[in-house]
């Protein structure tokens, strides 16, 4: 695979990302976090709960995985340019992921509480001490760190039945009583409240979600560490070579994952907690890992190339497009635009989600057709180069913008 076939891999790779992204997030725009933290599900009818299984099985967790693995990946594109060019990465990358922190800081305080942004600079920094590692290093500690949760959590529980019941979680009734109150107390701020209130409910949101992120942390450095390893390999970088490995990773991989996700999604309901943990945990990574490589093979084939081509337009300009699905949810569910906050079920959310992003290509093509970068990338190369963006190489260097959700 040549060098610009490689690009239209990893920039399609990222548009599909980003599709699942607004599929999953769209819905934190309309419930509210802590309705979300319990589980309680506010929508009845066969379609929505039809839209919720799917959702949960294929889409949830899965594609923020995506993004943080093509993150890692992307690290080690930059490292190998800069080291080819002869200037440090050490000083490109960390003013690249200060001006990422501070993207992520103005998104989840004035746009939308569920930034990823300011979790991948803060993690981007420890990502950086295994930028000398080998490949088979940095499997060792993406394989650690993805297992650490399940296995503290699943061994804690069934060493100590003490524990156990600790981790547990209240009474399905219990629950829902404190998630129907919490989604009528948001719907009233988000969606019927004055711009001050919504600001200081959002910084509240914001807090809890970065304390809520924290257990995921190990998780999200793992596939960074996967997407590093992934790139060191040439694993997507020469597809019909690595053909088998690839393969095998899809049928092995993406079996045990669907599975997990299956019980996960469909006995959720009567599975211990330690049992939930192992099934997010494990079964995420691996469908994840499974989507990555259905879409490389997909991608070898030029009939479906044609088709997955279309998601290299918004995935070109992903840290824009990521930031622009905020301020489009804002407007479309808080007061200050329609105020449909809480008022859309989940199949006719996903729905919009769709639109959104169609939207979204389109722009994105026709941006693409007038500059070579989108709007914020511009804005982001210009902190990490101090200087012109277009000026600093040719389309290799534009292309890798994994570093946004």
């Amino acid at each position: 695979m040549n060098s610009q076939s490689r690009i239209e891999l990893i920039d399609s790779l990222r548009g599909f990302a980003l599709l699942g992204i607004i599929l999953v997030n769209i819905t934190f725009f309309t419930t509210s976090l802590q309705t979300i933290s319990y589980g309680v599900d506010l929508w009845s009818g066969w379609y929505h709960e039809l839209a919720m299984l799917l959702r949960g099985i294929v889409i949830d967790g899965k594609f923020v995985l995506i993004f943080s693995f093509l993150f890692g990946f992307g690290m080690v594109l930059l490292q190998e340019s800069s080291q080819a060019k002869g200037k440090s990465f050490n000083r490109i990358y960390i003013r690249r992921l200060t001006a990422l922190l501070l993207f992520g800081l103005l998104h989840g305080i004035f746009i939308w509480y569920g930034d990823i942004l300011t979790h991948y600079a803060l993690l981007g920094f420890l990502l950086m001490l295994f930028k000398r590692c080998k490949p088979r290093t940095m499997l060792i500690w993406s394989l650690i760190l993805l297992l650490i949760v399940p296995v503290l959590v699943a061994g804690t529980s069934l060493l100590n039945g003490s524990a156990s019941q600790a981790l547990e979680p209240i009474s399905q009734a219990d629950a829902r009583q404190i998630g129907v109150y919490y989604q009528e107390r948001d719907a009233a701020i988000y969606g019927e409240g004055t711009v001050t209130q919504i600001a200081i409910q959002r910084v509240n949101d914001y807090i809890s979600s970065i304390f809520n992120m924290l257990l995921f942390y190990p998780q999200i450095l793992g596939m960074f560490l996967m997407g590093a390893y992934f790139c060191k390999r040439r694993l997507l970088h020469k597809v019909q070579e690595k053909r088998k490995e690839i393969l095998r990773l899809v049928i092995l991989g993406g079996s045990a994952g669907l599975v997990l996700q299956l019980i996960l999604s469909l006995a959720k309901k009567g599975l211990p907690f330690w049992g939930e943990a192992v099934a997010l945990f494990v079964g995420a990574p691996l469908l994840a890992l499974a989507f990555i490589g259905i879409f490389a093979l997909l991608y070898q084939n030029e009939l479906w190339k044609k088709v997955l081509h279309w998601f290299s337009y918004p995935g070109k300009m992903a840290f824009t497009n990521y930031l622009l699905q905020s301020v489009l949810c804002g407007l479309i569910f808080y007061s200050y635009g329609l105020g449909w906050y809480g008022m859309i079920g989940p199949a006719l959310q996903m729905l919009i989600a769709v639109v959104i992003f169609a939207l979204q290509v389109v722009f994105s093509r026709v941006w693409l057709n007038w500059l070579p970068i989108g709007p914020l990338e511009y804005v982001w190369r210009l902190f990490t180069y101090w200087g012109n963006p277009l000026k600093q190489g040719g389309r290799a260097n534009v292309a890798p913008v994994h570093e946004a959700r």
